[in-house]
């Protein structure tokens, strides 16, 4: 979390400009950064948060929590990702951005102009062409935007022996349990319908996001003793990796992009959303107020 801190040194000669001066910064304050744009003039913010369609395949899952997930080929959800896409596309997002490394746009540029759409259900169970891809090609765009970070690190293995060697059985056993009952939940939503839908809404929950922020503030962060630093040291990379992420896509936004969509892991939505309630310029816009839309 930051707060934002302006210091104003300000010298007058005369005692009337020093009144002056304060009349004015007094009208000022009056206004909260939020209100510097309408939000008709705001950039709308379509946000997406997901888990990764490959990990239908347990040899392709490689997060920490192992969970099952739907399978995005069968009939079912190819309907829900045409819903879906349909949707987005009637929002009509200037820019789509994803969970691709910023620094190999070229590559990413190669294999979206050599996709083709056809028949979904033969194509490879993928973020990339299930969804932004779909869209993508539906609106005519001739680029996705990559915008992932990767130089950053993840020690969790370290951080838990770190823990275990300050006595902190507790909390581990705590956040274990914790893990299991958000297993159990996920889980069960996942085998009862078996819809995309479902899990997308799930993960987009605002008590979704705040579990996954409380976990870096409250766990991670009070790892180890109190002179060891392992645990702030993941969840500020954690915070680092996603700022870079952010930096990237306000970098490559401009004022004439009134509508733009954000599709990554819904790890670093949690957190995006956050940042971006902070840009006076930009509001957000849910995936399921979208589809829930007349």
């Amino acid at each position: 979390m930051c707060k934002r801190i302006r210091l104003r040194f300000l010298i007058f000669i005369s005692i009337s400009s020093l009144i002056s001066c304060q009349i004015n910064t007094n009208e000022d304050s009056s206004e909260s950064p939020s209100s510097s744009s309408n939000d008709s003039t705001k950039t709308e913010v379509l946000l997406i948060g997901t888990f990764h369609f490959s990990n239908f395949d347990p040899s392709n899952n490689i997060d920490i929590i192992q969970t099952n997930e739907v399978d995005v080929l069968t009939k079912k959800n190819q309907k829900e990702l045409e819903l879906i896409c349909n949707k987005i596309a009637e929002f009509g997002p200037s820019k789509i951005f994803v969970e691709y490394p910023f620094s190999r746009q070229t590559e990413l540029d190669s294999i979206y102009e050599h996709f083709v759409p056809g028949d979904f259900e033969l194509k490879e169970r993928d973020e990339g062409d299930q969804l932004s891809f779909r869209v993508a090609k539906q609106l005519k765009h001739k680029r996705i935007f990559g915008c992932d970070y990767k130089d950053s690190s993840f020690p969790n293995s370290s951080m838990i022996k770190s823990m275990e060697t300050s006595n902190q059985q507790d909390l581990i056993a705590l956040d274990e349990i914790k893990d299991k009952q958000w297993e159990s939940e996920y889980n069960a939503i996942v085998n009862k319908d078996q819809s995309l839908l479902d899990v997308l809404y799930f993960l987009n929950s605002e008590q979704e996001r705040k579990i996954d922020r409380a976990w870096y503030l409250n766990f991670a962060n009070k790892a180890g003793s109190v002179k060891d630093t392992i645990g702030t040291f993941l969840a500020s990379e954690w915070s680092r990796r996603n700022l870079h992420i952010y930096s990237k896509i306000q970098k490559q936004v401009t004022d004439k992009d009134e509508k733009i969509m954000i599709l990554l892991g819904s790890s670093h939505i949690a957190i995006l959303k956050d940042f971006i309630d902070y840009n006076p310029n930009w509001k957000t816009v849910e995936l399921k107020d979208l589809l829930e839309k007349n």
